[in-house]
């Protein structure tokens, strides 16, 4: 009896030490935003990770630290990142991005050499399709070089360009295209000699 009374007491202690963390959770102030009434301010936007972005170069804002040596498209496990080496030394031609495939992992961030690649702070990316999610992020670049020095997003919610995503999923359909038939071309050579 008394060991049945004693289980009952214990229990309504844990049953009371749960209400109280419940109570001091309740009467605190809110973490989140009410959207559209108020915008995330950009300070609280230091650890989101947004879809990726290419740093600037330190000399000249419009141009990438991009090496293209492809250690990122290799460490994506979702195969979201299309590196073409451009003829001019080690500048990229085409640096594309699906983020619809990105699991935002940051695998690329890590093993860039160059650190070339980083998360944005882009909250209000808005599409119909899943083709205006491919970006080429060169072109982006350059966009951001044009406006001006590097600021965080902090205004009202602004839609990708549109056609913008379409041409770069072309864009990614033909790299892939090019790179799948090179590679085709490889192993039949492969193949020839063995």
């Amino acid at each position: 009896m008394i060991s049945a009374i004693w289980d009952n007491l214990k229990g309504l202690y844990s049953l009371l030490v749960g209400m109280c963390i419940t109570a001091r959770y309740f009467f605190a102030p809110r973490k989140t935003v009410h959207y559209p009434r108020k915008v995330v301010d950009p300070e609280d936007l230091a650890a989101y990770r947004g879809p990726l972005e290419l740093t600037r170069g330190k000399d000249d804002e419009s141009r990438t630290r991009c090496i293209s040596c492809q250690m990122c498209a290799k460490g994506c496990p979702g195969n979201c990142i299309t590196v073409v080496k451009g003829a001019e030394g080690k500048l990229p031609s085409t640096w594309l991005y699906d983020f619809s495939l990105c699991c935002l992992c940051g695998a690329c961030v890590e093993v860039c050499p160059a650190a070339a690649i980083d998360f944005s702070h882009r909250l209000y990316l808005v599409t119909t399709t899943r083709e205006e999610l491919v970006m080429d992020l060169l072109a982006d670049l350059k966009s951001r070089a044009a406006a001006g020095p590097l600021k965080p997003e902090a205004g009202a919610p602004e839609a990708l360009e549109a056609g913008g995503g379409a041409a770069a999923a072309a864009a990614l359909a033909e790299a892939v295209k090019s790179s799948k038939a090179a590679a085709g071309a490889a192993g039949s050579a492969v193949r020839k000699e063995g």
